[in-house]
């Protein structure tokens, strides 16, 4: 796979469009996180844009740093956290709430423990084969947590959108895990993760147009019985 500034801009400009689409359809307040996923995407692709311009040359090193860790946080820290905690709002079904919730503590751990780990230490990333490879302090053993806490959340929704995102979340982990090393692999898994939330305007529109519905019908079935 070969990246770029001009890809991570591009993939940025999509997802805010996204963004403000989603924003403007009518949603319940508890499906507020969900509809976040974008913004915080194209924020992560802005950020990954600036790294790529530090490394042609166009930005100085000042910027470089403060990117790095923006970047990590986000990738290590904020999404282990959110993710769960955002398909646990859209869920109705106990069990199903139940196994996110345990996907829930998994994460929490999961980004506390590299919260740590990374507190002041010599964050640093490079080009490795066309994408970037960040040397973050990420203990091996915290994968699968990790894995575990951005996708069985929406595998386990008994919303067949939100669950279908989750089967195409863990196809691009697998496709990124194939095609490029260990050390590149969040970079790009990254980026699939990012386009593939675009697609939750569709979940957004679909949900709106749900609701609309159920009024009329409601408003019909009155009438009926009166």
């Amino acid at each position: 796979m070969c990246f770029s500034a001009e890809a991570s801009f591009a993939a940025s400009g999509v997802l805010a469009a996204s963004s403000v689409a989603i924003g403007r359809i009518p949603k319940e307040r508890h499906t507020v996180p969900l509809s976040l996923f974008p913004a915080i995407f194209a924020t992560h692709q802005f950020i990954e844009g600036v790294l790529w311009l530090n490394h042609d040359g166009v930005l100085p090193d000042a910027y470089k740093t403060v990117a790095v860790y923006a970047y990590a946080l986000i990738a290590y820290v904020l999404w282990p956290i959110f993710v769960p905690f955002a398909a646990y709002l859209t869920e109705t079904r106990p069990r199903r709430r139940f196994i996110m919730l345990l996907c829930q503590a998994v994460g929490l751990g999961v980004g506390l423990m590299l919260l740590l780990a990374n507190i002041g230490a010599p964050l640093d990333v490079s080009a490795d084969c066309c994408s970037l490879s960040y040397q973050v302090q990420a203990p091996h053993l915290l994968i699968v947590p990790y894995l575990v806490a951005v996708s069985i959340p929406f595998l386990a929704s008994s919303q067949r959108s939100l669950a279908l995102f989750g089967v195409a979340l863990t196809i691009s982990c697998a496709a990124a895990a194939v095609l490029t090393s260990a050390e590149t692999f969040p970079s790009v898994w990254c980026f699939f993760a990012a386009l593939l939330s675009s697609g939750l305007y569709l979940h957004f529109r679909f949900a709106a147009r749900t609701t609309l519905r159920q009024p009329s019908r409601s408003a019909r079935s009155g009438a009926v019985a009166g």
